[in-house]
């Protein structure tokens, strides 16, 4: 069930930036492996995938926020995997609302999977399906790593529960 507030989010909009960020994420291998653009990968790609992962995360919380009723379960399916203390390697299955407050809370935005382990050696960069999320809460530091095409489908399922173009002004 829906409370009877509409969202500010525009569901076209915010389904394009879903298809963009997917997009951005699963496109990247072979546009990295073009030697002229190679340097556009990193000035332009995880910047790109970090502005859009904040947009996306922040709007689809909101919509979380106005079901009134959880039954529709979106906030609990899994969509990754969330490490609370990374080091101690505890690892558990990432919620789509905890995907979307790592998102929001994130201190470093990283658009690859990034290592089981942190290293002083120089990581390389593949960009995959997964977006790795580093932060720290009371003191931790924390994990997450987003599955995007998950995340993606959920997002979409969501939307699909607000009216096309629902804007709050309107």
């Amino acid at each position: 069930m829906r409370s009877t507030d509409n969202p500010i989010v525009d569901m076209l909009t915010l389904r394009k930036d879903l298809y963009l960020v997917m997009s951005l994420l699963l496109a990247d291998r072979e546009v990295a492996k073009v030697q002229n653009v190679v340097v556009w990968t990193q000035v332009f790609h995880e910047n790109e995938t970090r502005r859009l992962m904040l947009w996306v995360a922040t709007a689809v919380r909101g919509l979380l926020d106005l079901l009134e009723e959880r039954k529709d379960n979106f906030s609990m399916q899994n969509c990754g995997e969330y490490w609370s203390d990374f080091s101690k390697n505890s690892e558990y299955p990432l919620t789509f609302r905890h995907a979307c407050n790592s998102v929001i809370h994130a201190k470093e935005i990283l658009p690859y999977r990034a290592p089981k382990q942190d290293s002083k050696k120089k990581v390389e960069r593949v960009y995959t399906d997964r977006i790795t999320i580093r932060s720290t809460h009371r003191r931790k530091t924390t994990r997450a790593q987003i599955d995007i095409i998950r995340f993606v489908q959920i997002a979409y399922e969501l939307s699909t529960l607000f009216e096309e173009n629902g804007h709050a002004d309107r």
